[in-house]
C-alpha cells in the first residue's frame, strides 16, 4: 500500500512534506494532474491521500476536478486519511459539502494565524504555538466548512486556515510544505499585478521571508512528523508486492 500524492503544478511539489514522507519510509505514488496523468480508478492500494496546491480552482469544470472530488469523498467515506494543502484543502472542503469562494483580496506573503478552540488540542499541531506566521498564496478560500468540520487554525482576512473533518481528514490553507527556495521563486516570479492586488512588494516579501521562514520551517517539521505518525502510521501499511506504477522513495 502507498500514499497517493496528487500534484497540480510543478511549483507546488511535496517539499518539506516529501522529505518527511521519505524519512518515515513511506511508499508514495505521485500523480501529476498538470501533466495529464490520471487518478487511480480505485483506492485499493492507498492508505493515505495528499492533495497539494496549484493555480487551479476547486470550482473549475475540468474533468479532473470532478474526478478528484469523487476520490476525496470516497477516501473520506472509507476512513482513508487525507491531507489537503491550499487548493487541496479547498477541494477537500468542497468534496465533503463545503463552499469555496473568491477572496475580495488575495493573500500573498506571510500572514499571522492562530489556533481556534479545537486547535489547542489538535494532535497534528502538538508543540506548535497558538500563534504562528505562515506563507500564503491564494485567491480563493473555504467560505463555508462541511457539516461537522472543526476549525483548527484561523486568520483575520481568511478565517479558515486549517480544518478537520472527523479524525483523519485535514485541510491546511497555507503552505507549510514550501521550502525557502520555492517561496523565493514565487516572490521572484510574481507580477506587478499580483503584488498590487495583494498590497505588497517583492522587497517586503523578501524581508518578511528572512524574518519568518526559520520558525515556519521548524513548525512544518513538527506538523509533518505528526502527519506521518498520526495520519499515515506504519501500521496502516501492508507488506508484500507493490503494484506497478507505485514508487518507493
Amino acid at each position: 500500500m502507498a500514499i497517493l500524492v496528487i500534484q497540480h503544478s510543478k511549483i507546488s511539489d511535496p517539499g518539506h512534506l516529501g522529505t518527511a514522507l521519505r524519512q518515515h519510509g513511506q511508499k508514495v505514488r505521485t500523480v501529476r494532474i498538470d501533466l495529464g496523468q490520471p487518478l487511480p480508478a480505485d483506492l485499493d492500494d492507498v492508505h493515505g491521500v495528499v492533495s497539494l496546491g496549484g493555480p487551479q480552482s476547486a470550482n473549475d469544470s475540468d474533468t479532473w476536478v470532478a474526478q478528484e472530488l469523487a476520490l476525496l469523498r470516497d477516501a473520506h467515506a472509507a476512513g482513508i486519511p487525507i491531507l489537503g494543502i491550499c487548493l487541496g484543502a479547498q477541494l477537500l472542503a468542497k468534496a465533503l459539502g463545503g463552499t469555496v469562494s473568491k477572496l475580495d483580496k488575495p493573500e500573498f506573503g506571510w500572514v499571522p494565524v492562530r489556533t481556534a478552540s479545537i486547535g489547542v488540542e489538535d494532535v497534528l499541531h502538538a508543540g506548535i504555538g497558538w500563534n504562528q506566521t505562515v506563507f500564503q498564496e491564494h485567491g480563493e478560500h473555504v467560505s463555508a466548512l462541511p457539516e461537522g468540520a472543526a476549525l483548527v487554525m484561523q486568520g483575520q482576512h481568511c478565517k479558515v486556515q486549517a480544518f478537520r473533518v472527523g479524525a483523519l481528514s485535514y485541510g491546511i490553507q497555507y503552505h507549510p510544505e514550501w521550502t525557502r527556495e520555492t517561496i523565493n521563486g514565487e516572490i521572484d516570479s510574481a507580477t506587478d499585478a499580483e503584488l498590487m492586488a495583494a498590497g505588497t512588494t517583492k522587497a517586503a516579501l523578501r524581508q518578511t521571508t528572512a524574518e519568518h521562514y526559520p520558525a515556519a520551517e521548524r513548525n512544518a517539521t513538527r506538523v509533518f512528523d505528526a502527519v506521518n505518525l498520526v495520519l499515515f502510521p506504519a501500521s496502516r501499511q501492508q507488506t508484500g508486492l507493490v503494484a506497478p506504477g507505485w514508487v518507493h522513495h
